[in-house]
């Protein structure tokens, strides 16, 4: 397993703990519907660590979402067809977008930076692209007016991922993810 920094270096602590939540949860998980969010629970144990696994700090910047999609395709390339690549490519661009849009907690005014995460399971034939944010906002599909530019993020997650879901994190926020099979 490799773990790649970019950008700049980020909280060691948030980020094992992000890590090994990550590992246990996709370990444990199972085989969930298609489309549908799927509610995880860390169980203790050794979990089988992903083949190879990426990590971003997301800057919060206009491209941001541009800047995570071309960090996951070169993460996801030898991995990945064509096609499905451009399923989680979309699915970043949505949890990054979200993240930087909800993910700052009530009272702070200081932009949201959160972590993306890539990672591949070859066991599992699988790849999870995770986003942590700061916030406990629980993230909840909304049924948007037909004519509203906005609020159908979760949807499209919905729809090209094979699963998602959420889990709050130890000290606050949560890590919203997206499961594709390769």
């Amino acid at each position: 397993m490799s773990a790649e920094q970019v950008v700049r270096p980020a909280d060691s602590l948030r980020i094992e703990a992000t890590w090994q939540w990550l590992c246990h949860a996709v370990d444990d998980m199972g085989r969930p519907a298609p489309g549908e969010p799927h509610p995880l629970s860390v169980a203790p144990g050794n979990a089988v660590v992903p083949t190879r696994c990426s990590v971003l700090l997301v800057p919060p910047v206009p491209r941001s979402a541009h800047v995570a999609r071309d960090f996951t395709r070169s993460a996801l390339e030898h991995n990945a067809s064509a096609e499905r690549l451009d399923d989680v490519t979309v699915t970043v661009s949505e949890l990054v977008s979200n993240a930087l849009r909800y993910g700052r907690p009530p009272g702070r005014d200081t932009d949201p930076q959160p972590l993306l995460w890539v990672a591949v399971w070859e066991r599992l034939s699988c790849a999870v692209c995770g986003v942590t944010d700061d916030s406990d906002r629980v993230p909840m599909p909304t049924e948007p007016d037909e004519f509203a530019e906005s609020g159908r993020g979760l949807q499209v997650i919905s729809a090209l991922s094979d699963t998602w879901g959420w889990s709050p994190r130890t000290g606050g926020g949560k890590v919203v993810w997206a499961l594709f099979r390769l």
